[in-house]
């Protein structure tokens, strides 16, 4: 074996030395600096694809408010996400409150996730299960997309800025505070979040104090 550098040099003297135990603790110290060196140069160039990141317009209109469609924030951040040598894929799971969207990024050997919970979405009369299925795949990416990326949205940094007054979020608060475990808290969290889609901000001080609560109940 030919040594390249001081690392390769001691890897020979280890494998010569015939110490098993001490080759293990090299390659995983090797194993862990590499990780680190990885992890460094994708903070690097993902701090240089977000610089060049411009604002998305809101184009498209929901019950009472507008937003941005995935499809319109990956047409405006796939050619940015992609010349920076990141790519980027979601995996989804059926949990008790619904359904958990993740995304994952990768690039120089690193990788970064986050999810999104989404609760049972009722639809319309006119939704079939499987559109319905489909609607909750599509609303977790997006919220997943612009946490994952931080993505600039036009007017806000919310996904979605209802045209009336923020709903009264008081009792919905008192509801989640009074579970007593985590199974309460989920049962009740699915059916706060119907009486508040579409309302960002609500939607943002009730999803910090359901976090909070899974953190206490545990």
């Amino acid at each position: 074996m030919i040594a390249e550098d001081k690392n390769d040099l001691l890897m020979v003297k280890v494998i010569e030395s015939g110490n098993i135990d001490a080759l293990e603790r090299f390659i995983a110290l090797r194993e862990r600096e590499d990780s680190r060196q990885n992890s460094l140069e994708f903070d690097k160039h993902f701090s240089a694809m977000q610089s060049e990141f411009g604002a998305v317009e809101r184009s498209k209109k929901g019950y009472g408010y507008s937003y941005a469609p995935l499809e319109e924030l990956q047409r405006a951040y796939n050619p940015v996400i992609f010349k920076h040598g990141f790519s980027y894929s979601w995996n989804e799971e059926a949990i008790e409150s619904g359904k958990r969207c993740a995304m994952t990024i990768s690039g120089y050997g690193s990788s970064r996730s986050n999810s999104f919970d989404i609760p049972p979405l009722t639809g319309t009369k006119q939704m079939n299960p499987v559109q319905i299925a489909g609607a909750m795949s599509t609303y977790g990416r997006r919220y997943s997309f612009i946490s994952g990326f931080g993505v600039i949205i036009a007017d806000e940094d919310a996904d979605a800025v209802p045209e009336e007054p923020i709903t009264d979020v008081s009792e919905r608060v008192q509801k989640l505070k009074a579970c007593k475990d985590l199974k309460e808290l989920m049962k009740a969290w699915t059916e706060i979040y119907p009486t508040v889609a579409g309302d960002a901000r609500a939607i943002g001080i009730l999803s910090a104090v359901k976090d909070q609560l899974k953190g206490e109940l545990k």
